[in-house]
């Protein structure tokens, strides 16, 4: 048993990757910790102890820092964090729809460290969202991310370059499409051409993410 290197999960999307305390620490399947990551300080689930095969299958991801297992404390900090990030998804929704941005709000999180959080969302079509990140950079004092479901894997900051579709030539343009997004601009992941049906499909996305976790190892 490795009592330095486990594998957590941390997010709200189910990622994973391997963490490394400083000292001997006895962890549990299930024990939630404190781990440091590309995002920032967060709270992660302890899935296992981690093995030399697992650098083998995981060879890009970087070791991040096991901090801590939570303390009582930790607990109710992550409690407010999770509120907060309830709060930014709502005003998210309102901002988006005042501005009436083609786009759904899947959900938000605020991390640990209080300082930082990510908006997840899902365009249909190309638009300019700094106004909204802005609006909640500013209100909630927040470092703002925005994880982009319609370009799989990508994080975009306020600044960075829009995407339309899933990020690959003409996608959703109607000019050739691709394996993933429709021609007509609509998604072959959820079978829907409307922007109100993609609503709908990723809204019950979200209630599932609440009620359920997946097991990945």
């Amino acid at each position: 048993m490795n009592d330095l290197e486990y594998l957590l999960s941390y997010g709200r999307l189910g990622d994973f990757g391997r963490f490394r305390s400083g000292k001997p620490l006895a962890c549990r399947r299930g024990d939630r910790a404190v781990v440091r990551t590309h995002r920032g300080l967060e709270v992660g689930e302890v899935l296992r102890e981690s093995a030399p095969a697992h650098a083998t299958f995981l060879p890009n991801t970087s070791v991040g820092q096991l901090v801590r297992l939570l303390t009582p404390t930790d607990e109710d900090t992550a409690a407010r964090s999770a509120g907060r990030g309830q709060a930014v998804f709502a005003r998210a929704t309102h901002v988006a729809q005042d501005l009436a941005l083609p786009l759904e709000v899947i959900d938000a999180e605020v991390l640990f460290d209080g300082a930082h959080g990510v908006l997840h969302l899902l365009r249909w079509e190309a638009c300019d969202i700094r106004e909204l990140v802005s609006t909640l950079s500013r209100e909630f004092e927040l470092h703002v991310a925005v994880a982009d479901l319609s370009a799989p894997g990508a994080s975009l900051h306020e600044e960075e370059e829009e995407h339309a579709g899933c990020g690959k030539e003409n996608c959703g343009s109607g000019e050739g499409g691709c394996s993933s997004c429709g021609t007509g601009g609509g998604c072959n992941t959820c079978g829907t051409s409307k922007p109100e049906e993609v609503q709908e499909y990723f809204a019950g996305l979200r209630d599932q993410m609440e009620e359920r976790r997946v097991t990945l190892l």
